[in-house]
Parts: structure tokens; sequence; C-alpha cells
């Protein structure tokens, strides 16, 4: 049978059954004694009532101050959360965030130099951290110096000046970003005000935005007056107010030959969805050329428009209307509407640097307010800046709440920015890139065979969780081979950026809804275009999980000796799903590829960067069901053996990245290939367990979350395979046939 009929196979979920899988693991030897462990705290306790006492009473919020308590590595899952300590003594966790550091003992043989570990921040009175002290020298019993206390590795009261990020010396006034912790409860956010006015501050409390347990804030404020508002002791962050990234049409390297490109003559292929793109704007004469295809839409009270940044505009729109133009080649009937949102103004960055927070603003007017649910959206535009490992952006935060749950195919531009100096970080992904609900996207040098990473295209990693950014690649065009974008006078110029490879990427999954109609759920068309996506042997760093696959039909269809398997649906809480892979009831012969990539799309907790994600995955595979590991007690174990697929091993191979106590339990999308002998499987599956926690702790009411799971099969000797199973599984296993089919050229 040729390609072009086999089909992805549909309906995986129906093998799925609900399995109770025991834990493994048990209590961990500890670095500290408890004796030990009451010495090391009790003394920092001490330096810290030290520095708490220099802080002004008009810093404290209800009287209240922070402390920094730093976890062992070896105990920073929502398990070890010192709950229990903080609660006995009055205090109460504001947030976390991430800290790279080499603790005084480990407790374990051959640990490495440095690990992750977690920064608790903690507030409460001056007389709760003394309390604290006095009740662990005194020795008494309690869940203040339990077993727990042995966990923690530092205490100290929070250093104003940590709070302070990217503050320009050279200029006497300045706009900051303030990022206040809680700023929801009672009196914090009116605390903050009175002293803010003490240090001659104004705070713009119009652009207030609440995010999670954090609120946002923009201050003007004399720079030599920073490190005095720093003092306020529920201030998280302050930064310089970051500008967008550069709104213009790209890297022009020159125009093309004059070649006209005529436009279609028909309509979109599908009216039952449309896409949005949130951008610069279009030239007016774009406006009415592309009117068959785009609903212009300009935000109300937006200024007049950027002529450069209209340019841009539609060269984004353009790539994902027809993709790249090639010459002498009629242009695509596009897939869908698009609905272009125009977020930028002449006034943008004119009113003390607001222009991220106004094009922010009017992106989520549309999506709150708009009433139409978009399934697919792009954004080439974003703030310019590298992600911060320990700090999340509004920008990022926003987006990820709003897309969690899988609802969305987001695409995001990684930014431009992959050639600035590595050693201060200046050459990673930008935000909103770094959002876990999204896919954020690079640049390759070419559509052919050969390529690579465009030397300009921001790299990776993300934070983690979230560290596989960008999630994959797409042509953005470079100096040999540029990408043709389409002018207002319908002619092409030479342009390259990751602008123009996001929404390429976003095209790609828009050509999936318009073939198989609602088949597959936007997560699952997400989980798709990461599985297909071809690495080629470049450096996760650079590419993600690879190039991502263009032509519509490489997407939906599997070679002869090949099977994809889609499930999609929910997993359950407390329990294991079993997600059996469907073969031959035979012997494979030869060697076996198995790829398996699973995604859900969780919510969010912005002020626990390190603790991100709410929801996270283990998988347990289990090639063979005959094979079971050794009795237990003089039994055989309850289900067969496992072998590893997924594991932190399969990130990034650097210690100080994965090393962060089952990390890798929190990431959102895990993809894997393993190679096999066809001999050593017999039923295989994957067993499933979803974790939840909520603000760093475990979760009180954890409910399903939506997945999906995309698992292939390549036996190069079983020339048939994909037949064989179809049959094998005929009245469970739906080939998704297309309703419509795309001649796109890759």
């Amino acid at each position: 049978m040729a390609r072009e009929e086999n089909f992805l196979l549909g309906q995986g979920e129906k093998l799925t059954t609900v399995v109770d899988v025991p834990s493994g693991g048990g209590p961990k030897e500890p670095p500290y004694t408890l004796e030990t462990a009451r010495a090391r705290i009790s003394t920092r306790l001490n330096t810290a009532a030290r520095s708490f006492a220099a802080i002004p009473d008009a810093a404290t919020p209800n009287g209240n101050v922070v402390g920094v308590v730093t976890m062992h590595p070896r105990y920073t899952s929502k398990s070890d959360f010192p709950e229990g300590i903080l609660r006995a003594v009055g205090l109460e966790s504001l947030g976390s965030r991430s800290r790279l550091i080499s603790p005084e003992k480990w407790g374990i043989k051959d640990p490495p130099q440095k690990a992750l570990t977690e920064e608790i921040f903690v507030a409460g009175t001056r007389q709760s951290f003394q309390n604290w002290e006095r009740q662990i020298l005194s020795k008494s019993p309690g869940s203040f110096a339990g077993p727990t206390l042995a966990h923690i590795e530092d205490f100290a009261a929070l250093d104003p000046v940590s709070k302070l990020k990217s503050i320009p010396d050279e200029q006497r006034m300045i706009t900051l970003e303030v990022v206040l912790h809680n700023g929801h409860r009672k009196g914090v956010v009116e605390a903050f005000l009175a002293y803010a006015l003490l240090q001659e501050a104004e705070v713009l409390t119009s652009r207030r935005r609440d995010v999670g347990g954090l609120t946002f804030l923009p201050v003007r404020i004399q720079t030599g007056s920073v490190r005095e508002l720093a003092e306020f002791t529920f201030l998280r962050v302050a930064r310089a107010m970051p500008t967008m990234r550069p709104m213009n049409p790209g890297n022009v390297l020159r125009m093309a030959s004059g070649e006209i490109f005529p436009l279609p003559s028909q309509g979109p292929l599908h009216d039952s969805f449309r896409a949005a793109i949130f951008d610069g704007g279009l030239p007016l004469a774009a406006r009415t050329a592309l009117a068959p295809w785009v609903n212009y839409i300009e935000p109300a009270g937006i200024g007049p428009a950027v002529p450069s940044a209209e340019e841009h505009g539609l060269a984004v729109t353009a790539a994902l209307l027809f993709g790249p133009l090639e010459s002498q080649q009629p242009l695509p009937v596009p897939m869908c509407t698009v609905d272009h949102v125009r977020v930028i103004d002449v006034r943008t960055g004119a009113n003390q640097d607001l222009d991220y927070l106004d094009a922010l603003d009017r992106i989520l007017s549309v999506l709150d307010q708009s009433g139409r649910t978009y399934p697919f959206i792009n954004f080439s535009l974003g703030p310019s800046l590298a992600v911060d490992d320990y700090e999340v952006t509004s920008w990022t935060a926003e987006l990820d709440q709003r897309f969690a749950h899988g609802n969305v195919v987001a695409t995001v531009a990684a930014g431009n920015d992959g050639n600035l100096q590595q050693d201060l970080g200046l050459h990673r992904i930008q935000p909103p890139a770094d959002a876990v609900n999204v896919l954020s996207v690079g640049a390759a040098t070419s559509r052919s065979t050969k390529w690579s990473r465009a030397d300009y295209s921001s790299m990776g990693p993300g934070r983690s969780p979230g560290l596989i950014k960008p999630d994959g690649v797409a042509f953005g065009g470079s100096a040999e081979a540029p990408f043709l974008a389409l002018t207002a006078d319908l002619q092409a110029k030479r342009t390259t950026g990751t602008s123009f490879a996001a929404p390429l990427a976003l095209r790609g999954a828009v050509s999936v809804r318009a073939q198989l109609a609602e088949s597959l759920l936007p997560l699952s068309i997400r989980a798709l275009l990461i599985h297909r996506a071809q690495p080629a042997a470049h450096e996760r760093t650079e590419v993600g999980w690879g190039r991502f696959e263009e032509n519509p039909n490489s997407l939906i269809t599997c070679d002869d000796d090949e099977t994809l398997v889609v499930y999609q649906g929910l997993l359950p809480v407390g329990s294991h799903l079993r997600a059996p892979i469907p073969l031959p009831n035979a012997v494979l012969p030869g060697k076996v590829w198995i790829t398996g990539t699973l995604v859900i799309a969780p919510t969010v907790d912005p002020e626990h960067p390190g603790a991100y994600t709410r929801s996270g995955l283990e998988v347990a595979y289990r090639p063979h069901v005959d094979k079971y590991g050794k009795p237990i007690n003089g039994k055989r174990p309850a289900h067969p053996k496992t072998r590893t697929f997924f594991s932190s091993a399969h990130l990034y191979n650097a210690p100080e990245y994965v090393f962060r106590e089952n990390g890798h339990k929190w990431e959102p999308c895990l993809r894997n290939t393993i190679r096999c002998l066809g001999s050593s499987l017999k039923e295989p599956g994957f067993d499933i367990y979803y974790h939840n926690r909520e603000s760093g702790q475990a979760a009180e009411n954890a409910e399903p979350i939506p997945y999906a799971f995309i698992v292939s099969v390549k036996a190069p000797q079983v020339k048939n395979l994909y037949d064989r199973v179809v049959r094998a599984y005929a009245n469970i296993l739906v080939p998704l046939r297309p309703q419509l089919r795309l001649t796109i050229k890759a």
C-alpha cells in the first residue's frame, strides 16, 4: 500500500485501562543528623534576626518580614515541602525560586559538585522567626523540629540587593517592573504604595496585574532610590521595565526580482475554524488584498500604526496563509481564515517604556473578551530579554494560564539573539517562548535535507520545568537561502527571522486540522508536531526536538513498515493509565524502533518558577508481558518488569539542569526513541502516572488532566507492519482518513 493511504491510527485511548501500581522507593538517609540540623538552623535564624531588626517598619506589611528557606537538593519534591515546620511556628510560604548550590553535606556517594534546589520565601513576624529559633534550641517535641529540619540546607533573611535585576545606573530616573508576593493579600499593595511614596516613587496602579500569587506593578523612581525600595519585604524582584523586541520587517537582505505573486481566486478551504495572529498590523493595501482570508482587528483605543511593524505583520500573516513564496509557483489557497490583531501603535514605547505592558494588555483583552476561541494562535513578538531561570515574566505567566488544558496550539517565535554572548545567557530564548503551554519555534537555515540552526535563532535550554526550548525549529531563512516574504505590492522580499519560522510551524498544525477536521484535539496536534520533528543529529539546545515537518501528507501518514497510534483523553488521579502498544500477534523479526511523545498542558504557579507546573508525568515502560522482576516476599510482582524509556538522561546531559530531585517528572512534554529486538517484545505498553501539586506542595483537590500520547513503531524487516496492525485492531483503532487532501509542497 502506498504511504498516501497509510493514515494515522486514532482512538488508541480505547485500548487503555486504569491500573493501580504500587510506588517504589523508601525513606532517604538525610544529610544531617537532627542534632546537627538544630545547631545549623538555629545559628542561621539568629543571624537573620539581626537583619530583620534593621528593616524599617514601613517596609514590613502588617509587621511581616520575609526569610529564605533553602532546601537540600535531595529534598525538593512536593512531599518534602516543610509545611509542618512552617505552620507550627506561624510562618507562611509565599513562593520559591531555583538556585544552584553546593551543600555542606550530601549524604550520598559520588554526588555532583553542584545541583539545583529550591529556595522558599517564607513570611511571618519577627517574633515568629524568634519563636522558631527558641523552640529548636529548647528541643521540645513537635513538628517544628522533626526529621524535616534535616532537609533544610540554609536559612537567611532575604537580601534586598538580590531582588534587583538589570538596573542601569546611567539614568537618573527609571521605570521598573516590580513584582510583589501575595499582592492580593489584604494590606500588601497598600503598604507598598505608602512605602513607595516615602521613596518618592510613582506606582502606576492602573497597570497593576495579578497573576497567580504575584502582583506586577510599573514603578517610576530615581535610580538612587531603587535599593531602598527593595527593602520592602514582600517585593520579590524589581527589574528595568522590559521593552519589546524590535518590530521591523525582519532582516531584509534585498528585494527579489520584482515578480508579482497573484493571489488565489477562492476563499479559505475551511470556514469551521480560524487562526489568530497578534502582531504589528497590515498595510492598508494588504488589508484589502487579503480580505478574503484575513479579518483585520484593531483593539479599541489603539493609536496609529507603525509602517515597519505593519510590514512585519504582513510577512508573518502571509507565512501562515501561503508559506514561503516560491518563484514561478502559484500561491496555495489558505486553509482557514486568519484574524490579524494589531497590538503595536506609534505610542508603543513612548510612554516611559510601557510598550511591554501595552501589547500584552491588548492581547489579553482579545483573548478574554472576544467571545471567540482560537484553536491556533501565533506570536512573533514579545519582550526583548532572555529567559530568566529564576523568575517568570508576566507575558509567560499570563499566556500559560490561558493555554492550560490544551485547547490551543500556540506558536511563539524564539527570538533572534542566538548569536549574542553565551556566557551572559543573552543567546537564550526570549519570553513568552519559555511558556510550557506553547510551541516555541526557532529558525532553521534551509528547507532541504541539509540544514542547521540559523545563527541568529535564540537557543535553549528553557527554565526547569520546561527545559526543552525551543520545542523545535522551522525554516526561517539564511543568507544562502532567505525566506521569501510577501510585500504589500504582492512582490517578495528576501528576509530572515524566527518571526517567520513560527507561523510556518503553525501552518503545519493548521494543515492537520484542515485534513482531519476535529479527529485530533489541539493538544494531540501539538504532540504530533513534536513527534514528527527531526533533530538530524543537532544539539537539543539548538533545535529542541528537531525541525518541524512541513509536508501535510507526511504529518498524517505512515510508511508501510511503520505504525503511529494517537491516544487522547484524561489521565486519572491516583492511578496509572496503561496504554498498550498495538503490534501483530507474532514475533517481529530484526530490530524495532519505538518512539513515544507524551504531552500535557498544566496549570502553573508563577510564584514558584522551580515548581512552575502543577502537573507532571511518570511513565513506566513494560516491554514483555511474561517477564517479571524478582519475587517480593516469595510472591511474583503484580506487574511485568519495566525498562527505562523516558528519563532525565533523555533531556539534557548536564547534571546542573537535571539533578533537581525528580525534576524531570514535572516536565509537561516527554519524547524518546528506543531501539530493541523485535523478539524482546510481547504485548508491550506504558503505565502513565500523573503527578499533581499546588504551590510546590501536594494538591488537595486534584482533577483528571487532558493528555495526548503518540506512539510509533518502525520495523524495517516487516514491510507490511501497518496493514497487519490495522487488521489486528480493526474493531478498535480507526485510520484517520482526511476529509480534504492538501497538495502543499514541503
